[in-house]
């Protein structure tokens, strides 16, 4: 039933899509939000090399906090795979969270969160930071909360890397059995639970085997 539903809801978005955005005239905007759960991120390098400057995809844990009634931006968090799941026995990742600006979109349909805190973890001795800014989470109406770009500045011990993040809601992985095989066709698949939105533009990175999207926020098209 759950499946059904969120089929629903995004056969209604690429229809919008397929009217050049005509179901968004009238629709009261969401409150900022950003999806709950993994999302997929791709990283483009822009500066830094060595270690820091190896990362092409992962996977993004992120969440929204709002007061009920209380007319307060929510806080966005964010939670790194490869903090999280780094060495047994390391000590917890800190998760990054900041708020956004306002409680609804901007004009231009984007929630804005400047600033967050700082991730970090200490494994086998060396600390992994992660540094995001500028977070831009789409809050169109056919879209709310599931892409967003943002800036990241990486740092692995002693070198840093700074990056352009573009994640998308909710992280599929393009591979399956037993040792996995990449499997493109899987960024496509309706599957139980969750599946990705057949209006976005959506390709398998080579290295991570992650369906990521493909452009920059907001990334429509009109056929799945």
């Amino acid at each position: 039933m759950k499946t059904q539903r969120l089929l629903a809801t995004w056969m209604f978005s690429a229809g919008c899509v397929a009217l050049l955005g005509a179901c968004d005239t009238g629709q009261p905007a969401p409150q900022c939000t950003v999806g709950r759960g993994d999302h997929a991120v791709r990283y483009v390098l822009k500066t830094g090399s060595g270690t820091c400057a190896q990362k092409k995809a992962e996977i993004v844990g992120a969440q929204a906090f709002r007061i009920p009634n209380s007319g307060t931006p929510p806080t966005v968090y964010f939670n790194a795979a490869s903090l999280v799941t780094g060495t047994p026995g390391a000590p917890v990742a800190t998760s990054a969270s900041g708020p956004f600006t306002t409680e609804y979109p901007s004009d231009d349909n984007v929630c804005t969160v400047p600033e967050m805190s700082e991730a970090r973890q200490v494994v086998d001795g060396v600390e992994r930071v992660y540094r995001w800014s500028n977070v831009r989470v789409q809050g169109r109406a056919a879209i709310p909360g599931t892409q967003w770009v943002a800036d990241l500045v990486y740092s692995e011990g002693d070198c840093t890397a700074s990056y352009e993040a573009v994640g998308v809601f909710p992280a599929i992985k393009c591979e399956a059995g037993t040792p996995p095989v990449r499997d493109e066709s899987l960024c496509r698949a309706v599957r139980q639970g969750s599946t990705l939105d057949p209006a976005f533009p959506i390709y398998c990175e080579q290295t991570t085997n992650l369906c990521v999207l493909d452009g920059l926020p907001p990334a429509l098209t009109s056929a799945p």
